[in-house]
This record gives structure tokens, C-alpha cells and sequence, in this order.
């Protein structure tokens, strides 16, 4: 049956909103729950993650993304270290989702922040647009953003920056931050064999804390009584943390369209871009950037060599710098997240070539 309260726990959710001190010529500003990286918290609203949308006249509300915060590294170890323990994480993952929920809700509500003098101007009007929320995550905020998503009934655009699906199954191995992590895994787990048995395992259970779990009804097939959403995909090639492969696999799966040409890997100098794509983002359609489409992936390219094509991640000066951070001071980009989020359309900033930047 459904799930009932234990008793009378109740659970209070940490939050941190940030906003314009006035309204705007061109009204309150557009709010959006943002959603924070790996293992990360809710200050990082209040940092370079969403500082150039704050200047755009948006607002941003972000919660600790429980089960999968700073508060639960201890646990986050101690599962490391014994993987039989690893249900605890993707439990508590879950009250993480009803937490994103509730911060919705509170900017959608006439009786929710729009009634405290902290969200007011001096005259008790909003400095925000009551029931416009939108959603914004990058990294892992992009990652477990399309399933908060896909469970939500306060948002309908939503932006995954960097994002992927399959922590366990493919973005582990290919990622630089798990090399902090598997010098703990690789103690407790000695076999090569084993690590990825039971990375495959764990990943049964992290389907229900990441867009693994939820992609097939984020853009179409809506659960019932929640309405499908708009998507638009941020990738950056070559990115270190969060490999490339996998935010195209979430495209193909919620049907993404892609701009056209996705990559020209003469950008930057075509005779140290090695192993470059045969035919990048294989399987996708081109996007008409007129109008609003249900899903949509631009890749940018600041000029980062070609990931490993293998089960690996990138390390090494081979691999330059890590663009997984980029695209805060791409004004174009920006150009297309706030034109996305109030009006559904990507638009083409990049004419008829593929997109390149060279400011991060």
C-alpha cells in the first residue's frame, strides 16, 4: 500500500534561496529550485554555480539533496567499505525527492515564501514570480535532476547541466572524482572482477535515486497525474567528471533533438584532438530551434581533448583542463538557459556551425 508517517516524525529540510533585492523593470524575478553537485549542499546557490543567473533576474532555492549530500559522507564510506549497507543510501535518497517537492511548492503557493518579508520589496510585493518555478541542476544536480523531475508536479521546464544516467554501470569507472573513492572501494573490494559485479549490483538500487530509474517518463509516458516535461541538456566535451557518453544516452532515451552540426573537432586545433567521434551524438535528430521541442541537447566545446573511449576516465595532462565546470561566463549559453526558461525554445546561438566557446 502507500506509505504511512511512523508515528509523528516529521523531517525539517534545510534550505537557502537567493534573489534580487528589487523588482526588475521587466518584473519579479524567474525562480527556479537548483539543484547541487556531487556531495555538495545547498550554499552552492549562493556561489559561481548561480551567480550569472542571479544577474539574468532569476531567483534560485536550493535543499541538501539527502541521501546524496555533505551530510552523508560517513555513510557514504561506511558503504564503501561494505556494499551490503548501500540500501541506506538510496532510501534516504528518496525523502531527498519529496524535499525538492516541498521547496516547489513554497515558491508556487501564494501561502508559501511569497508571504515572507524576506521574499518582499518594501511595498509586500514578491520579488519573484508566485508559481513559475523551474528546475535547475548541474553534475550530480543533473544526474538525479531529471528523476526529481519526472516525480514533480511544481515545474515544467527543467535544465540538466553536465548530466548523465548509471552512476554504478558506466560513470564511476569513467570518472576522475571516483579516484578519491575507489581508494577506499578498491580495499574493501580487491577483485577487478568483483568491483564491477557489484558496482552492477548497487546500481539496482541507485535506478531509484537517479535518472536511470525515471528517464522513460520525464518527456513522455508521465506517471500518472504529473505532467511531462521540457528538457534541455547542457554537455561539455571532453568533460572529466561526468562522461559524454552518458549524457547522450539520457538524450536518446527521453528523445532528445540535438543542434546541428553537434561537433567540428578542427575547433582549436584539429592534430591534438585524438579518437574524436566518428559520428558524434549518434542516434539523434536535429533540433528545430524555432520552437519549443519536449527535449533538447547542445554540446559545447572549450577545446578539451577527447575522453578515453574505453571503461576509463581521464586522467593525466593528456586530457588538459576539466571543461566539467565550464560555461558560466559563455554568454550564449546563458543566452539559451534563460530563452529555454521562459519560453520552452532553445535558441540557435551558434548558427550554421557547431558550438564553441572561448570563454568558460
Amino acid at each position: 500500500g502507500n506509505p504511512k508517517i511512523n508515528g509523528t516524525q516529521t523531517w525539517t529540510a534545510n534550505f537557502i534561496c537567493v534573489l534580487p533585492s528589487t523588482i526588475s523593470p521587466s518584473g519579479p524575478a524567474l525562480p527556479t529550485v537548483y539543484g547541487h553537485g556531487l556531495l555538495g549542499n545547498a550554499s552552492e546557490v549562493e556561489g559561481g554555480s548561480f551567480s550569472a543567473a542571479l544577474a539574468k533576474n532569476m531567483a534560485g532555492c536550493a535543499t541538501d539533496w539527502v541521501g546524496m549530500s555533505s551530510s552523508d559522507l560517513l555513510n557514504v564510506e561506511r558503504n564503501l567499505n561494505d556494499m551490503s549497507t548501500f540500501n541506506t543510501q538510496v532510501d534516504h535518497m528518496l525523502q531527498g525527492f519529496v524535499n525538492f517537492q516541498f521547496l516547489g511548492r513554497l515558491i508556487n503557493s501564494p501561502a508559501g515564501f511569497a508571504t515572507s518579508h524576506a521574499f518582499q520589496n518594501g511595498t509586500g510585493k514578491p520579488l519573484f514570480q508566485v508559481g513559475k518555478c523551474t528546475f535547475m541542476g548541474y553534475s550530480q544536480g543533473g544526474i538525479m535532476g531529471g528523476a526529481v523531475s519526472a516525480l514533480s508536479t511544481e515545474w515544467k521546464r527543467v535544465i540538466l547541466g553536465v548530466p548523465g544516467m548509471d552512476y554504478g554501470g558506466l560513470l564511476l569507472n569513467r570518472s576522475v572524482d571516483w579516484n578519491e573513492f575507489a581508494s577506499i572501494y578498491n580495499k574493501a573490494y580487491t577483485d577487478p572482477v568483483d568491483q564491477q559485479v557489484v558496482l552492477q549490483m548497487a546500481q539496482l538500487l541507485w535506478d531509484r535515486g537517479e535518472n536511470e530509474g525515471y528517464a522513460q517518463h520525464l518527456t513522455s509516458h508521465p506517471y500518472p497525474g504529473i505532467t511531462a516535461k521540457q528538457v534541455f541538456i547542457i554537455e561539455n566535451y571532453g568533460d572529466h567528471q561526468v562522461g559524454n557518453v552518458s549524457a547522450e544516452m539520457l538524450a536518446r532515451t527521453i528523445g532528445a533533438r540535438n543542434h546541428q552540426p553537434a561537433f567540428n573537432p578542427s575547433f582549436f586545433g584539429a592534430t591534438a584532438r585524438l579518437n574524436t567521434p566518428v559520428v558524434p551524438q549518434w542516434g539523434l535528430a536535429k533540433l528545430d530551434q524555432n520552437k519549443p521541442a519536449p527535449a533538447g541537447l547542445v554540446l559545447w566545446d572549450y577545446g578539451t581533448p577527447t575522453p578515453p573511449t574505453t571503461n576509463l576516465a581521464p586522467n593525466g595532462p593528456q586530457y588538459g583542463a576539466d571543461p566539467h565546470g565550464f560555461g558560466r561566463g559563455n554568454a550564449n549559453l546563458l543566452t539559451q538557459i534563460f530563452a529555454f526558461l521562459t519560453t520552452g525554445i532553445i535558441p540557435n546561438v551558434c548558427g550554421s556551425i557547431a558550438c564553441q566557446s572561448m570563454t568558460h
